[in-house]
This record gives C-alpha cells, sequence and structure tokens, in this order.
C-alpha cells in the first residue's frame, strides 16, 4: 500500500502477482515433443507451459513462441518425433528459460519494469510464478500491464500531486514503448519508406509495425487505439506482443492477422477500449497486394505508371469490439515505383482556428503533389502543412504517417525469377531484367541479388545505362535480338553462369571446320603468332575478310593482356611493365586458340592468374563511356577496345586460378564498331562486387 500525505490523501493500491496469477497444470520432461505441440496448438489462449522436473520440481518453462518457432520446422518435427522433452536438454537448454521468475507476493509495476528490461520486445508472453518455491501457476504480460493501467487511473487526474519519481516512470513507460517499435527507416524485401510517429503525451496509442515472411512476402500494419495515455499505450504492447507470435508463425494473411489481434485485444481491454487498424501484405515477387481493415482509415495506392491515387476502401469492425470476428480481405496489385500510404485518423481530423478539419482533399493533394519526393520529403511536407493550417506546434491527438515504396521485384534463390516481357529461356535459373523495366525504375536492382545470376536484357544501344548499370555490379549484357546470339545459343548464353568450364571456346564451337592452337613461352612468340594468324586466315577463303585487321588488332591486345595485365602480385599490382622482354616463369600458362565454324571466328586466351575482377572491366568501360578515358597508370584501354572490336565478348575468371577471354566475331554480317555488343563477366566467387565509379 502507498499512500500520498494525509492532507491530500490519495489510496492506491497496486495488484499483486498472485491476482493475476492463472493454474496451469505443468508438464514434465517425460512429456513426447508432440504432445506439447498439440497442446500449444490446440489452445491459442495457451501462452506458456511450467516444466516440472524428474523430482517434481520447477524446472523452468516453455513459451508458446519459441516452442512453435522450433517445431515449425520440418526437420525438427522429424527430428523430435518420437522424442520427450528432456532430448532438448543436450542442445536447446535455452527453451526452457524465461526472463524472470515472479513471485506470488510481488508486486505487478515491480514485475512489469524488470520485464521490459530484461524483454523490451515482450518476446515472452507469460512468466512461471513460486509461492515458497513450489510453482503456482503463470502470470500473462498483457494481464499485468492492463491491470496496472487501470489501478493507476486516479493517479493520471492527479498528476501535478505525484512525485518525480512518477513522473520518471512515465517518460520510461514512453521511452520502451517507442523501443517496442521497429525501425522508422524501412528497408524490406524490395521495399523501402519511412514510419512517422508523434505523440500527443508521453505514451500514445498509434502503432505501426512491418515484417517479412521468407524473404518474399512484407506485412505492414498501421493502428490507432481509442484515446492517448498509459491505458493506450497498454494496448499497443498487447497488439506489439501479438505480431511478434504472428511473425514468429510467418501469418501472412490480413484477415488471419485482424482476427488474431481481434481476439487478444479483447481479452486484454475487455471492451474498455478498441483499436482501428489497417493491414496489407505485399507479395514483392509478383506485386500482389492483399489488404483488410479493422475500422480504420482507407489506405492510398498511389500508381505511378497511371498517374493515380486509389483509395484501398474495405470496412470492418474495431479491434476488441466483438470476441470473435471474421475480416473480409481484398486483393490488388503494385507495380513497380507504386506507392502505398497509410496513416492515422488525426492526420485529416486536426483543426484550424475556426474548427475546420485539415481533411481528405489536401492530404490527397499533397500526395499528388509530392510523387516525385521520397517519403522523408513527404512525410516532412504533410506535417509542415498541418502545422501551418491548424497554426499549433503540437498536436491534439497521436499522428502516425507510414510510407514505403515498391522499388523491385523479389528473387528467391533456386527459382526462376522473370522481369516483364523478358524472352523464354528454357531452364534459366538466374534472375532477368529488361531494358524496358530497367528504364521506367533503374534503381529496381536488388542488392540480394547474387550478381552471378543476373542478366541484364538489352534492347540496341545501352551505352546510357552503363553507368549506372556498373554502379549496381551489373556484368551481363546480353542483346536480345541479334544475330550472333542466335548463333552461338540463347540458353547456352544464359546459363554460362552455371558452368565451369575451361575452355569456353569449344564449348560454344563444338564442330570448328579450322583450328588453330598455340602456347606462348615468350614475350617475343607474340609477333610470330599474330603474323602466322594473319597468313593462315589469308589462305582461307572467309567471307568477312575486311575484318582481318579487326583479328589482327584483338589478338595483339589480348595477347599483350595476358602477358603483361595478368601477372599481378598479392597486392593486385604489375609484376611487368608492358612491353618490355620476359620469359614466361616455371609454372605460368598461356594459351591462345582460334576456332572457326560456319563463319564464326572466336578467340581465346586463357592464363593461370586469374586476376582481373569485375571492378577493374566494369570500371574501364565506364570510364570510356563517360568521356573520362584512361586512368593514369591504371591502363584498361585495351578491355574497351576488345569490347568495341568484337561481336560478343565473355570473360570468365577463378579468382587466383584462371582467367579465359573469349571473343568472337560474326564475319556473315555487317559490323560496326559504335553499336554497342554483348559481354558477361562471369566471375567465380560467393564475394559480391559492385563497381565504384
Amino acid at each position: 500500500m502507498v499512500e500520498s500525505p494525509k492532507s491530500n490523501r490519495i489510496k492506491f493500491s497496486v495488484p499483486l502477482v498472485r491476482d493475476l496469477t492463472h493454474s496451469i497444470d505443468p508438464i514434465t520432461l517425460d512429456t513426447p515433443m508432440l504432445d506439447i505441440l498439440a497442446l500449444f496448438q490446440g489452445n491459442v489462449d495457451l501462452s506458456a507451459l511450467p516444466v516440472m522436473d524428474h523430482n517434481h520440481s520447477y524446472f523452468g518453462i516453455i513459451s508458446r513462441r519459441n516452442y512453435l518457432n522450433l517445431m515449425s520446422r520440418a526437420y525438427a518435427r522429424e527430428l523430435y518425433a518420437r522424442k520427450n522433452l528432456d532430448s532438448l536438454l543436450a542442445s536447446r537448454l535455452d527453451i526452457f528459460k524465461a526472463p524472470l521468475v515472479a513471485y506470488a507476493e510481488d508486486r505487478i509495476d515491480r514485475v512489469i519494469v524488470d520485464f521490459l528490461n530484461c524483454d523490451p520486445a515482450i518476446t515472452y508472453e507469460a512468466l512461471p510464478v513460486l509461492a515458497d518455491n513450489n510453482l503456482v501457476g503463470v502470470v500473462k504480460v498483457a494481464d499485468m500491464m492492463l491491470k496496472l493501467s487501470q489501478s493507476q487511473g486516479k493517479l493520471i487526474k492527479t498528476m501535478q500531486q505525484l512525485s518525480a519519481r512518477l513522473n520518471d516512470e512515465v517518460a520510461n513507460a514512453a521511452l520502451l514503448q517507442r523501443n517496442l517499435l521497429r525501425s522508422a527507416r524501412i528497408d524490406m524485401p524490395g521495399l523501402q519508406g519511412l514510419a512517422t510517429m508523434i505523440t500527443a503525451s508521453e505514451v500514445g496509442g498509434d502503432f505501426y509495425d512491418y515484417y517479412a515472411v521468407d524473404g518474399r512476402w512484407v506485412v505492414m500494419l498501421v493502428g490507432d487505439v481509442s484515446g492517448h495515455g498509459i491505458a493506450a499505450g497498454t494496448i499497443v504492447c498487447a497488439a506489439k506482443a501479438a505480431v511478434n507470435f504472428l511473425e514468429a508463425e510467418k501469418e501472412k494473411e490480413p484477415r488471419k492477422i485482424l482476427s488474431r489481434l481481434n481476439n487478444i485485444i479483447f481479452k486484454t481491454a475487455h471492451q474498455s477500449l478498441l483499436m482501428t487498424m489497417f493491414a496489407v501484405c505485399l507479395d514483392t515477387s509478383n506485386g500482389e497486394l492483399r489488404y483488410a481493415n479493422a475500422g480504420h482509415q482507407f489506405a492510398y495506392l498511389y500508381r505511378a505508371l497511371l498517374n493515380r491515387l486509389d483509395s484501398l476502401e474495405l470496412g470492418g469492425l474495431p479491434l476488441g469490439k466483438d470476441e470473435f470476428t471474421d475480416y473480409e480481405q481484398a486483393v490488388t496489385e503494385m507495380d513497380l515505383g507504386d506507392r502505398l500510404f497509410l496513416y492515422t485518423d488525426s492526420l485529416v481530423e486536426e483543426e484550424n482556428a475556426a474548427g475546420e478539419c485539415f481533411g481528405y482533399e489536401r492530404l490527397e493533394a499533397l500526395l499528388i503533389k509530392h510523387t516525385e519526393s521520397d517519403a522523408k520529403k513527404l512525410s516532412n511536407s504533410l506535417l509542415q502543412s498541418l502545422k501551418v493550417y491548424t497554426g499549433k506546434p503540437r498536436f491534439d491527438d497521436d499522428m502516425s504517417i507510414f510510407c514505403v515504396d515498391y522499388m523491385e521485384k523479389t528473387y528467391v534463390s533456386g527459382n526462376k525469377s522473370t522481369y516483364p516481357d523478358a524472352p523464354e529461356t528454357g531452364n534459366f535459373t538466374g534472375v532477368q531484367i529488361t531494358d524496358a523495366a530497367y528504364r521506367a525504375n533503374p534503381v529496381a536492382i536488388s542488392q540480394h541479388i547474387v550478381r552471378q545470376d543476373l542478366v541484364f536484357l538489352a534492347e540496341n544501344s545501352f551505352s546510357d545505362l552503363i553507368p549506372g548499370l556498373f554502379a549496381q555490379g551489373v556484368r551481363r549484357v546480353l542483346l536480345q535480338d541479334h544475330a550472333i546470339s542466335r548463333q552461338l545459343g540463347w540458353n547456352v548464353l544464359l546459363n554460362q553462369h552455371r558452368s565451369r568450364c575451361n575452355n569456353d571456346l569449344s564449348m560454344y564451337l563444338r564442330e570448328p571446320e579450322h583450328r588453330r592452337e598455340f602456347v606462348i613461352n615468350h614475350s617475343e612468340d607474340k609477333d610470330f603468332i599474330i603474323g602466322d594468324v594473319e597468313a593462315w586466315l589469308q589462305e582461307i577463303p572467309l567471307p568477312g575478310e575486311d575484318r582481318l585487321d579487326a583479328v589482327v588488332l584483338l589478338l595483339d591486345e589480348i595477347i599483350e593482356n595476358g602477358l603483361y595485365a595478368a601477372p599481378r602480385d598479392g597486392k593486385g599490382r604489375p609484376l611487368y611493365a608492358k612491353g618490355s622482354s620476359r620469359a614466361l616463369d616455371c609454372g605460368e600458362e598461356l594459351r591462345l586458340d582460334i576456332s572457326i565454324q560456319q563463319g564464326l571466328l572466336g578467340i581465346s586466351l586463357t592464363d593461370n592468374w586469374g586476376t582481373l575482377t569485375p571492378n577493374v572491366f566494369l570500371t574501364r568501360l565506364t570510364r570510356h563511356t563517360l568521356g573520362e578515358g584512361l586512368e593514369s597508370g591504371l591502363g584498361g584501354g585495351g578491355l574497351y577496345l576488345i569490347w568495341r572490336m568484337s561481336d560478343y565478348l565473355q570473360l570468365r575468371v577463378f579468382p587466383h586460378q584462371q582467367t579465359q577471354v573469349c571473343v568472337f566475331l560474326d564475319l556473315e554480317n555487317p559490323f560496326d564498331p559504335d553499336v554497342d555488343k554483348s559481354f558477361q563477366f562471369l566471375y567465380h566467387t560467393e564475394i559480391h562486387e559492385a563497381c565504384q565509379v
């Protein structure tokens, strides 16, 4: 019992843990694992199970979330299908732990403070309760929070009479509530955005949350408890705890999410408080958007291609109104570049001096005005416009703004995923991005996609895109409609990332009509080999004889790179000056192959250094595209020239083992050196390297 001075006596009785304890039959370490799973699945209100050891003494507690998170995995169910609970003692002793143990005579306010210090994210729903070292049951965290807020009702009305300690506790409660929220900066698979929340008092009643399921679906929630202050904050905490469980269970259907939250809030608040909520789930692989509504303001969807703002109109009862409520669910689509906007009612209900609401028309006008702005600029503009309209520096109610942009389609490793209008590619297992899709949204390439598996499908000229593509590490670019692509084989080109061939030339040209091979042992061999090849080609009746000069130039550049650019020390510095006379070291290999088949001429140079990196190659091409030319001391002009003079260029590097440079010339079709050419840089390593221009 805590009382104020007699002159202004205020009675304030803090409930004890025993007042809220639920008696639950404990389980023992002999209990089968699947029986425990059945207990949790059969009773959604069962938050935790106390565990007794073989001596019938308290051993620990198993929370619903931790256990379902473990047993939701197929391998776990198979592993523990015929085992008892004690099988977890060796490998998962943590499954029995709780943040703390509550004692029956403890005050719930002190228990809550200790609990939130141990578990600020409220990942546990209940705590074990002991009395005289004997287990008497469990106490739910949500019950303690609600009971405490009810018992403090008198204190809220007499805040000025409270001590500085209580003010500190309220401030701590506000801090704890803010810590429960996800990051304001939203960076989820396929989505980027910002959540902004402003509370009218220390503890607010607004709520937002989001989580991803299997790296593909993103669930987003925005809610608002009736009123604000400590009581509303208690409901927010209960909602957050429930969402944590839903996330662990990988629930992604909005209607099911709202039904579960409705049941929990009904049992927590007993209809004393209600909560509205809008729930959405975006399938970021194809843009399907599912949504459901529990009495909340309709969300807005800006469709970039149509330059249109749509309202997602769907109704439903607020959470906590009835114990069992089924919610309707609707489906629409989002395209890349579209924006989803959710908010709480105070944004449109704040009034000016004349008592007029800000209203939906002003909100919609601002959303249209800032379609090109990022989420932060939009949020700042909305709040500033609202302050100017109301003429007040602070708002009368809590306010939340939740804005996300659909930036990219996600890619899950092992699944075929294509961008719009990509050509049919048989058994291709990577990711394709078309020229049109990228130009519509130049930042649509996920950082999570392995660049080895990514192919950019260009329509014609793509030089203007090179700086942006290369800055994002794109190193495979194929022209969609090009004769040499058909000759080499479209599927063969696309699936090069799956090959680890040490002779790409023979893989492409399997039945050459003419073939030569040279092993280079000394730098002086270069001139001899080039002269020999030139004489050999003059003797063969080939189409496109005018390209003989290009062959000679390519041979010179390719051999130069193998002799002087490839040999490097551990710090990446060249071992030999360009043009110097040198013999190849013992163990150093340099092989030149030339094949001709059905009008295709292929040149391949293979070394055993493996020092060329995507960053070097992409940077060289980028600098030339930007008109910056060579950088003193780095060279790289040969790589750009080789790309320009060939019809298709392929580089395959096994780091510190081997580099293969293959160029192909189509002798039967006209050649234009100013036309952009297909190329692929295959870099066989787990390290993702992006170009820094």
